[in-house]
């Protein structure tokens, strides 16, 4: 090992470089906003590192799905007819529920507004916005998303 190595190896090895190297990698940690029992997600569902809002309702995540970077659920909203402090507290409870069901792939930077069923084994692509229901075994693209092309499953 040459000398360069060597220093390169006990830099590489502190704890501050460790933090440094690890702040550089793509993350997995997901974010949470709101209370964490309104987040169901199947332990094989793979989420990356995904944005929840539970605000005003539940979020389902389903057998088998998975998320590329920055995937967004948005259950809250805000009521538009509002103005400054009172559009910033009015926050619905309810009626945003998102369900993601089994075999979907939602690509990287999609989001998703609820209220919001993704039918089983669709594909969201990349960027794309859904601002309602998508059925099964469709690939839908967009903002706002639109159906592009059914999916023949077992093909």
């Amino acid at each position: 090992m040459t000398l360069l190595d060597r220093l390169v190896f006990k830099i590489l090895n502190k704890d501050w470089a460790k933090k440094l190297i690890a702040l550089n990698n793509l993350q997995t940690t997901t974010l949470m906003y709101g209370d964490q029992v309104r987040l169901h997600i199947a332990e094989s569902a793979k989420l990356n590192n995904a944005l929840f809002n539970v605000a005003s309702g539940d979020i389902k995540v389903e057998e088998f799905v998975f998320f590329g970077h920055n995937v967004s659920l948005l259950t809250g909203t805000h009521d538009y007819r509002k103005v400054n402090e009172g559009r910033q507290q009015s926050v619905p409870e309810t009626g945003g529920d998102i369900v993601i069901q089994q075999g979907v792939w939602l690509a990287s930077n999609v989001t998703i507004i609820g209220p919001s069923v993704i039918g089983r084994n669709s594909v969201v692509a990349a960027g794309s916005v859904v601002i309602g229901n998508i059925p099964e075994n469709v690939i839908v693209a967009g903002n706002p998303a639109k159906i592009i092309k059914n999916i023949e499953i077992g093909v």
